[in-house]
């Protein structure tokens, strides 16, 4: 009972810092129109709390995604540099290659020469240059036709100079697997050579390479209308962008970064100012809550 008497004495609202100076209402009235403010204020600052919260949100995901694109871009480039290191590497064995490639070629065409002079020595090819199989047969008649030496010693002389015949007749017959073999050799110098350091060979395209990952830009030929068999899309349009190398050297890389630290101000900022206003949404939520429960228990001590 001494409950409803307060609810129903209005000199509770009579102090004008409670109830704004309108004296005529009683407390209950007075909570009710309070709730109905908080409620405003509630939704007010619920609302701002929420739209706030989901600028964090979008903010905060979008620096996440720089962040793993800034992490996968930084590795790349570190990648790459691993490349350029094992690449200059690769390419200075290749150039040691091509050099030892060059002078086995000149060698074996040296020692190809000099072995085809050796056996053209054996042949004769005109009159005025007899080769060593017919000059061994003139030897022999030579010998035979001596007039002051014994019949036995020009056996002998002619027997010794035979044996000597039969190895040049040897030697005759291992001609063509001898200059085979070496030309064989030779293809094989020659074709390495060729494949390795000859223009669009492995050293030149490793060049390539090496350029493409310092950065050195060497402007590609383009196509003409007549003919785009070559260089297939003529259209620049149509071709994929190549990426610029060093990477951090991209303008994509650089606007990564300052887009990062752009998404890292802007997330901290509205981290900052949705905190604020959650917690005044809190405080209104709580203040909202407070006067339901008085007014909840007024109205049933007063039994309605």
């Amino acid at each position: 009972m001494s409950m409803i008497k307060f609810l129903n004495d209005d000199t509770c609202c009579n102090d004008d810092s409670g109830n704004g100076g309108n004296g005529e209402k009683n407390c209950l009235t007075k909570w009710e129109e309070d709730y109905a403010n908080a409620c405003n204020v509630y939704n007010e600052k619920s609302a701002e709390s929420e739209k706030l919260k989901e600028q964090y949100d979008n903010s905060y995901n979008w620096q996440n995604k720089l962040d793993k694109w800034f992490d996968l871009i930084d590795k790349s480039n570190e990648k790459a540099d691993n490349i350029v290191i094992e690449l200059g590497f690769f390419y200075g064995q290749v150039k040691e290659v091509c050099k030892n490639a060059k002078c086995t070629s000149s060698a074996l065409e040296k020692l190809l020469c000099q072995v085809k002079s050796i056996f053209d020595c054996l042949y004769s090819y005109n009159d005025a240059d007899k080769g060593l199989t017919e000059l061994i047969g003139d030897l022999i008649k030579a010998i035979n036709c001596l007039k002051d030496t014994k019949d036995v010693d020009k056996e002998t002389a002619v027997n010794c100079v035979k044996v000597l015949e039969e190895k040049i007749k040897v030697v005759c017959d291992l001609q063509e697997a001898i200059l085979c073999k070496l030309i064989d050799a030779l293809k094989c110098a020659n074709l390495l050579y060729a494949y390795i350091c000859e223009e669009e060979g492995l050293r030149f395209k490793l060049e390539i390479m090496l350029n493409e990952f310092k950065g050195i830009v060497v402007e590609q030929p383009s196509c003409s209308d007549e003919d785009d068999t070559e260089n297939y899309p003529c259209d620049a349009k149509e071709k994929k962008p190549q990426p610029t190398l060093p990477i951090v050297n991209d303008d994509y890389y650089k606007d990564i970064i300052k887009d990062l630290a752009k998404a890292n101000t802007k997330t901290q900022e509205l981290k900052e100012a949705w905190t604020k206003k959650k917690k005044e949404s809190d405080d209104a939520l709580s203040r909202k809550n407070s006067l339901a429960e008085a007014i909840k228990a007024a109205k049933a001590a007063e039994g309605k």
